[in-house]
């Protein structure tokens, strides 16, 4: 299972929403320490002045409380007046409030009507002076808005800078699975818009390369056929038996290797009928199955699992004849389906190819003279069949079969191949 985390975006998105949180949290943090202190230190102040006004007397006691919004509630009428019951001391940043007051003073912080109750020692009133909410508490609502738009922010951000990062990779997949590669829009930092650049520079050069070999593949290949044609006549009017089939031998032989080239050249997709690929297998191979037979069917895959008839007949005829020219019989074909895929496996009995050599087995023009020889091929068999299957969106593999012989395994997604 992939892990989202592991991505550009998921840790751009990762990195910067938890700095955020981070630098949020303390941010408030601090912020509130400050206001709440402020806020215990003017209460300080307002209860210490009260209280001296009403030792005062007079019209000062009412002044102070009009001017202060402070109010005088006698013991007995304190919890009528809001104070919550018992009405004793609560503990928290008021703590320290208390220790400023005379000894055996009373302080009461009520958090939920946002006033602070204080009486002096011996006192018969209560002093109620209302403070401000702490920060966090106040303005919870906005601060988690502005957090919640700082990470939607960073979200958007991270997605924005990793896309074009992501369309590369893309591109880089499906040029690297033998697709035209479209050029990319450039966007992004400096730096990614160069790298997309040189991409599109670099498709470009290797496009034009490949597509000049294979128009002097195609146009050699086509140069061929004419005398190779005329090389069959004049053969045929050889007098001797012997000579007349070793020259036609060599003729087919080149003719084979002509085709090849033109297969391999070949630049435009496939527009033939789509084929059921275990009906195409049992009428031209069918025939063939039987005791010492040199070919094996186990077609499971269904009438669902069709490709364009020119390509699967292309596809299997170089896969049969690479398994029969350089392995052993019996070839087994084998298809199925598999949750969202369909497979075809073609595997000879031979020796198989050692394992260094597997990598570079399907690359165009390479010979395993030592392993697996033969002749009238030129080591395009297993290159056009590579070609075919990513043309057609599917995937190609080789490997040593578990019981020996050499397999090529060619996997394709169902929701491209439905009848």
């Amino acid at each position: 299972m992939n892990n989202p985390i592991d991505t550009l975006f998921g840790r751009l998105a990762l990195m910067t929403v938890g700095l955020i949180v981070v630098v949020h949290l303390a941010s408030a943090f601090v912020v509130d320490r400050n206001v709440a202190e402020q806020e215990i230190d003017q209460a300080r102040r307002i209860v210490m002045l009260a209280a001296r006004a009403k030792q005062a007397g007079g019209e000062a006691p009412a002044v102070v409380a009009a001017t202060l919004d402070t109010e005088y509630v006698a013991v007995e009428d304190a919890i009528a007046h809001g104070c919550p019951a018992p009405c004793t001391d609560t503990h928290g940043p008021e703590d320290s409030l208390r220790d400023s007051f005379p000894l055996g003073s009373q302080v009461v912080l009520d958090r939920v009507g946002g006033t602070l109750w204080a009486r002096y020692p011996h006192e018969r009133y209560w002093i109620a002076v209302p403070i401000v909410a702490p920060l966090v508490s106040r303005l919870l609502w906005l601060s988690t808005l502005m957090l919640a738009l700082a990470i939607a922010m960073a979200i958007i951000g991270a997605w924005r800078l990793q896309r074009p990062l992501r369309q590369l990779a893309r591109a880089a997949r499906e040029f690297r699975a033998d697709r035209r590669a479209p050029v990319i829009a450039k966007g992004g930092p400096r730096e990614v818009r160069e790298l997309i650049g040189d991409f599109n520079e670099m498709v470009r050069e290797i496009s034009h390369t490949e597509q000049e070999r294979a128009v002097m593949l195609a146009g050699l290949a086509h140069d061929l056929r004419a005398p190779i044609t005329r090389m069959q006549v004049r053969a045929d009017l050889l007098p001797d038996e012997a000579s007349r089939s070793g020259f036609l031998r060599d003729t087919e032989s080149l003719s084979r290797i002509v085709m090849q080239f033109l297969d391999f050249a070949r630049e435009t997709t496939d527009v033939s009928l789509l084929a059921c690929v275990d009906a195409h297998c049992l009428r031209h191979y069918g025939d063939c199955v039987g005791k010492d037979s040199p070919i094996e069917l186990n077609l499971h895959a269904g009438a669902g699992f069709s490709l364009p008839l020119s390509d699967l007949d292309r596809i299997l005829t170089n896969l049969i004849e690479n398994a029969l020219t350089y392995g052993e019989p019996p070839v087994k074909i084998t298809s199925f389906a598999r949750h969202d895929t369909y497979a075809l496996t073609v595997r000879d009995h031979g020796a198989g190819i050692p394992a260094e050599d597997l990598e570079r087995v399907s690359r165009p023009f390479v010979r395993l003279d030592a392993a697996r020889g033969g002749d009238a091929h030129c080591g395009l068999g297993l290159a056009i069949v590579r070609r075919l299957t990513q043309r057609n969106g599917g995937t190609f593999s080789v490997g040593n079969a578990a019981g020996g012989g050499f397999m090529v395994a060619l996997t394709f997604a169902r929701v491209h191949h439905r009848a």
